[in-house]
């Protein structure tokens, strides 16, 4: 099968430090060299080199974590889909976690530009001892009349296999022609994002100094969360603008390290 951008890379523990053991890709998708905002935490960027998705583009990403690895990743840049003309663009990644691994992966946003089509699902199969924590945000683009919601469609699709069952599917549908201002869709906001904390660590004692904290977001957005059937927390956020949800997804995110890793929060962002 072909390809536009395949990557592909493992993470392992070596005393007591997370080290990328192998790593390969090929078209239009790299990878940097991992840089140690955490002594023993890489954090990886993963590289679009062609400035942004177009017509029938096709990408594949794969990440395993063995037993034990603490890995960091996020993007460059956000993911800009352009006008689809025949084919709409797909981007599939997929995690495996192992024992006791840790995943925190906050890509930058999807931007979506007039007469787009995306598809794109990410699959994580993990263990009981693992954590993922995943951040997507879903943002309309610049067209030329001025109008948002200019893209044709959106699905967005998240599976989590549990100890080898099925034990979370989250599918996001957003369709233009439908209108998306009113109830049941956007509710007048513009901007979408996602967060997915899966952890052994989310703890009802933790869920409820997270329903504290949440008292302190910015009045500015619609905010909802729920608890998946497994260890976890879902976060939905409905905001006027990109930053807005950033910021929210950057206070949950040092909570949940300082509260389960006892960890200092890092900044992701490139600017």
């Amino acid at each position: 099968m072909s390809w536009s951008g395949l990557l592909q890379c493992t993470a392992v523990e070596k005393n007591g430090r997370t080290v990328i053991s192998d790593c390969y890709y090929e078209g239009a998708l790299k990878l940097t060299r991992p840089v140690y905002l955490h002594p023993s935490q890489p954090t990886i960027y993963l590289i679009h080199v062609g400035g942004g998705y177009v017509d029938g583009d096709r990408y594949k990403t794969e990440i395993m974590l063995q037993e034990g690895a603490h890995l960091i990743a996020t993007t460059q840049s956000a993911t800009k889909i352009y006008k689809t003309v025949k084919v709409p663009v797909q981007q599939y990644t997929s995690a495996y976690l192992d024992d006791q691994s840790v995943l925190e992966f906050f890509p930058d946003p999807v931007i979506a530009y007039e007469k787009a089509q995306f598809y794109q699902e990410m699959t994580v199969y993990m263990k009981e001892s693992s954590t993922f924590i995943y951040g997507d945000i879903i943002t309309p683009g610049w067209s030329e009349s001025g109008e948002l919601f200019r893209y044709d469609w959106i699905r967005s699709k998240l599976k989590i296999y549990y100890e080898d069952n099925l034990k979370l599917f989250d599918h996001l549908y957003l369709e233009t022609s439908t209108g998306m201002t009113g109830i049941f869709q956007m509710e007048g906001y513009t901007h979408f994002g996602s967060l997915f904390v899966i952890s052994p660590f989310m703890t009802q004692d933790l869920l409820q100094k997270f329903e504290s904290m949440a008292a302190r977001f910015p009045a500015s957005v619609h905010l909802g969360w729920s608890i998946p059937m497994i260890p976890g927390l879902v976060i939905r956020v409905l905001a006027h603008e990109t930053h807005a949800i950033e910021t929210i997804f950057q206070m949950i995110h040092q909570f949940i390290r300082e509260e389960c890793f006892q960890e200092e929060p890092i900044f992701l962002r490139k600017y």
